[in-house]
């Protein structure tokens, strides 16, 4: 039997969400229209480290490594 794999975005989506971030545009979710939540919360975050995109929502994420652009 095989693990649930959590709820993610398409890559389309998750492109779209990764840019918006790093511009410093405000993030809905895409698929349900609710409120992302950034971790860590800090702008602009640490070097090198991984930021996650959440939706309150409906629980899909989306993960980037900041500065790796």
């Amino acid at each position: 039997m095989r693990k649930p794999r959590p709820a993610a975005y398409n890559p389309a989506q998750a492109l779209h969400l990764i840019s918006s971030d790093r511009s410093g545009a405000p993030l809905s979710c895409p698929t349900c229209s609710g409120q992302i939540v950034r971790d860590p919360a800090s702008v602009p975050p640490p070097p090198r480290a991984q930021v996650t995109l959440k939706c309150k929502g409906c629980g899909r994420t989306a993960r980037y490594i900041s500065g790796a652009a």
